[in-house]
């Protein structure tokens, strides 16, 4: 998990995460990425415990290591999907839920691909007008190589509320 939140313009952060365990699956991070833009992914490793963080933490170096050009939601998803699913899922028992979106502090758009994960809900609160961030399925990461999974967006107005969560709310 980062170790502080970063500085997103436009956007106030707060996190909260505690395991089950001494040791979980469930993962947040950014990632700052090309424009000013950034990365932001939640995750959920089926499971709990030492197996569950050690594949997490499996996921998280995939997440940062992917290529270059993978910035787009589907992309990132997929290319964690393949890596997953190729060389550590491969017993059939283990997945991975993710979230994964692009947010633009410029325009507050989020272009987002979700893996079977919970999907975010947004209160805008101008009106209490209430959003869930479902428009992207896919299946979960390291079931399938081959899945491909949809990019969605979400217009941000300035008051919005954003809560991305895992199965342990």
């Amino acid at each position: 998990l980062p170790a502080e939140l970063p500085d997103l313009p436009t956007m106030n952060l707060a996190a909260y995460y505690r395991t089950s365990e001494h040791a979980g699956g469930d993962y947040y991070d950014f990632f700052p990425l090309d424009d000013g833009r950034w990365g932001i992914m939640i995750a959920d490793v089926c499971g709990h415990g030492t197996p569950a963080a050690v594949l997490m933490a499996v996921t998280h170096c995939l997440a940062h290591t992917r290529p270059d050009h993978a910035v787009m939601p589907e992309e990132v998803l997929g290319y964690v999907n393949a890596q997953l699913a190729h060389r550590y899922t491969t017993d059939g028992g283990t997945f991975v839920t993710a979230f994964f979106g692009v947010y633009d502090p410029a325009t507050r758009m989020l272009e987002y691909a979700s893996a079977g994960h919970n999907p975010p809900r947004v209160k805008r609160c101008a009106d209490g007008t209430m959003y869930s961030l479902d428009q992207a399925g896919g299946i979960p990461l390291g079931i399938m190589d081959d899945a491909a999974f949809e990019r969605a967006t979400f217009q941000f107005v300035p008051g919005d509320q954003a809560l991305f969560y895992t199965d342990g709310i």
